[in-house]
This record gives structure tokens, sequence and C-alpha cells, in this order.
């Protein structure tokens, strides 16, 4: 699970494992309707989660399962009622671990083939690269950075990303690495959509 060098190689060919760190993040979170009325300045807007347990599918306990990796992306595609095509970045655990990139990608693949079969057109990225993971704040970490990918209009890149691990099948999924700064522009009146 640990990486030998030091450096988490997120979705890399030579991904050997995460490294632990240490953080916290804080999100203020408000109803919309109350957020409107009362004149705040809004970042971003949630329109769904989900969460699940994949129990006995999974190999392991901290590993998990490519059906319920899937499962619970679609109930979360579901609950904000949104097409799948219509979501263009992914902020994904990326732990870099041998287990963890390919059946995240497979189950993030899953999810989205069962509305479209288009190829290679939503962005994936995840901040564990910069940083580790930082344990219980992992996932506000990875919503604060997608929240401010929004707001600048451009998605950093997955840093030590130098080409795709074998063991992930990009060439056939909906998904790709971004491997430099990329603009992510605004492209009324379709909001951009993004998963965290």
């Amino acid at each position: 699970m640990l990486s030998d060098d030091g450096h988490c190689r997120t979705f890399d060919a030579t991904a050997q494992g995460t490294i632990f760190s240490d953080g916290v993040g804080v999100v203020v979170l408000k109803r919309l309707r109350d957020a409107l009325e009362q004149g705040d300045t809004i970042h971003a807007v949630i329109r769904g989660a989900a969460l699940n347990n994949d129990g006995s599918d999974k190999v392991s306990f901290a590993g998990p399962s490519v059906s319920g990796q899937a499962a619970v992306i679609a109930l979360a595609q579901a609950n904000a009622g949104v097409d799948p095509r219509s979501i263009s970045y992914v902020e994904a655990h990326g732990t870099a671990t041998p287990l963890g990139d390919p059946v995240e990608v497979e189950g993030l693949t899953q999810a989205f083939r069962a509305r479209t079969a288009d190829k290679q057109f939503c962005w994936l990225g995840s901040g564990k690269s910069n940083f580790g993971h930082l344990v219980a704040a992992a996932g506000v970490t990875g919503l604060i950075k997608t929240v401010l990918s929004l707001e600048h209009e451009q998605l950093p890149p997955v840093v030590h990303f130098e080409a795709p691990n074998p063991k992930i099948d990009f060439a056939n999924s909906p998904i790709w690495v971004v491997s430099q700064l990329t603009p992510w522009p605004r492209t009324p009146p379709t909001p951009r959509g993004a998963r965290a």
C-alpha cells in the first residue's frame, strides 16, 4: 500500500502505492434556496451524493470492489439527476496502489457505460499525487480542489503522471488523466459537471 520512493504516482505505469500525510479542510454547506435568499456567494452546487458499503464483494477491508465502486457512482449520478455525458471532470480517490487505481477507473467506466459509450470525454484527476493521502481530510480536499478548478476554469495536472498504468484500459474508458494544466471554461447554458 505504501510507496517505496515516497511519491504518489496516481494512475501512472510506475505507481507503487500511496504516502500518508495529515491535513484538514472545511467547507460550508447550505441549501441552495437559503443561500440564494441570503445573498451568499455560491462557489459550487452539490446536486447529488451517495454512499455504500460493498461488504463481501471487497477483496479486503481496505480494498474496494469494482461492482461497489460502479454502484455508488451510478447512484450519485441518479441522485443528481445528471447524464454521465454532462460530467467533464472526476476528482478521484487515486491512491496509486496496484489495486486501488485500476478498480476505481473500472468502476467509473462501468458507471458511465450504463448510459454512454463515448470515450475519453471526461478528465480525471487526484490531489493525492501532490501531497499523499490526507486520511480523514482526503474527501474534503478533493471537493475543495474541484470547486477551485471550477472557479479558476482550469484543471491542474496529476503530478508524476507520465505514462498510463497498463492495468487500466483508458483507451476504452470515458475518462482520461489530466497530464498538463488544462482549460476548463464555462460553456453556457450548460453548467460544468464534476464528481469529487
